[in-house]
């Protein structure tokens, strides 16, 4: 089936969820999104960069596409496939996060998938539109490619930076790139219009106000770097879509969206699921929570990954035996 209910919540997702609601519901939705008030917002990423060091990984800094990056190992005996990366892009709203804020879920994926992780730091508002952000996730792609000798290459991403893995797929397909081996998804963002959608509602979701989202719409398409192609990922070609994996919270203001998008490429034949968790809030697995329904995230991101790697495999294998 391509949606999962997960209708029985940790104990633990009760206080989370409740905490979220009662104090960063009201301070999201109160925050000043004008120039200052976003520009403020990196103070953020550099307390989370002073926080505890994931373990279990190494982590390397490194420039990808002409960005920042951090580049995160696994450490110890590893059966990983040496010619499969996943890159990930943070999310925040194209406002806030980075590196900081998004160390344990790469290295959680690094570790679980046992594959590098390359951290992307896109430009962001107030300094630069979604268009710049996009283009700094396909020369991301492009270098893991053509220049780092991946033959593969798994996007991943949560909320904003779901919206850039969906973009990195039609940007593939436009610049005639291998598309993405598998496409990854914690609470993507899929719709910059979403704001203007009045059939969208964060009433029942723990902490996006959809007020904020109304309010950051205008200063997505700035510049320095024009925005093209689609703005709700729904209107792509989904025949080009690869396997997809989406995880979301029952509910929460960006579910409809991601479940739109897996019927329809259920429907046109990719392979792709959603699992929707109860009593979660947005992008749960992103957080440095030790509860049932991260952790078993995270552990479905790593099953599926090694399912898309054999498969992709056993195409070579075919393919190889065709040619000789």
């Amino acid at each position: 089936m391509p949606i999962v209910a997960h209708r029985t919540p940790s104990r633990l997702s009760y206080p989370i969820w409740i905490g979220s609601r009662l104090f960063l519901k009201p301070l999201l939705t109160l925050w000043p999104l004008n120039r200052p008030g976003m520009a403020g917002l990196f103070l953020i990423d550099r307390m989370f960069a002073v926080g505890k060091k994931p373990h279990g990984v190494v982590r390397e800094q490194a420039e990808l596409g002409d960005r920042p990056a951090e580049v995160v190992v696994p450490t110890g005996p590893s059966r990983r496939d040496a010619d499969t990366a996943i890159l990930y892009l943070h999310g925040g709203a194209f406002v806030v996060g980075g590196l900081g804020t998004h160390r344990s879920i790469a290295a959680r994926l690094s570790r679980a998938c046992e594959l590098p992780v390359f951290s992307l730091v896109y430009r962001q508002l107030p300094a630069a539109g979604v268009g710049a952000s996009v283009a700094d996730a396909m020369a991301a792609y492009r270098e893991l490619l053509t220049e780092r000798g991946y033959r593969r290459v798994i996007v991943a991403g949560d909320s904003a930076g779901g919206f850039l893995a969906a973009k990195v797929v039609e940007g593939a397909a436009a610049q005639s790139l291998p598309a993405p081996a598998a496409v990854i998804g914690f609470s993507p963002l899929l719709d910059l219009e979403l704001g203007d959608n009045p059939d969208r509602s964060s009433r029942c979701d723990a902490y996006i106000p959809r007020s904020a989202m109304i309010r950051l719409a205008p200063h997505f398409f700035g510049g320095p770097v024009a925005f093209t192609g689609v703005r709700r990922i729904g209107d792509l070609d989904l025949h080009d879509f690869p396997p997809t994996l989406l995880f979301t919270a029952e509910n929460e203001l960006l579910e409809p969206d991601a479940v739109a998008l897996v019927e329809g490429l259920d429907e046109v034949g990719v392979t792709a699921q959603v699992h929707s968790y109860s009593w979660q809030i947005h992008a749960f697995p992103v957080f440095d929570f030790r509860h049932r329904e991260t952790l078993e995230a995270i552990e479905a991101s790593a099953e599926f990954t090694g399912r898309v790697i054999r498969e992709a495999k056993n195409a070579d294998d075919r393919e190889n035996k065709r040619a000789g």
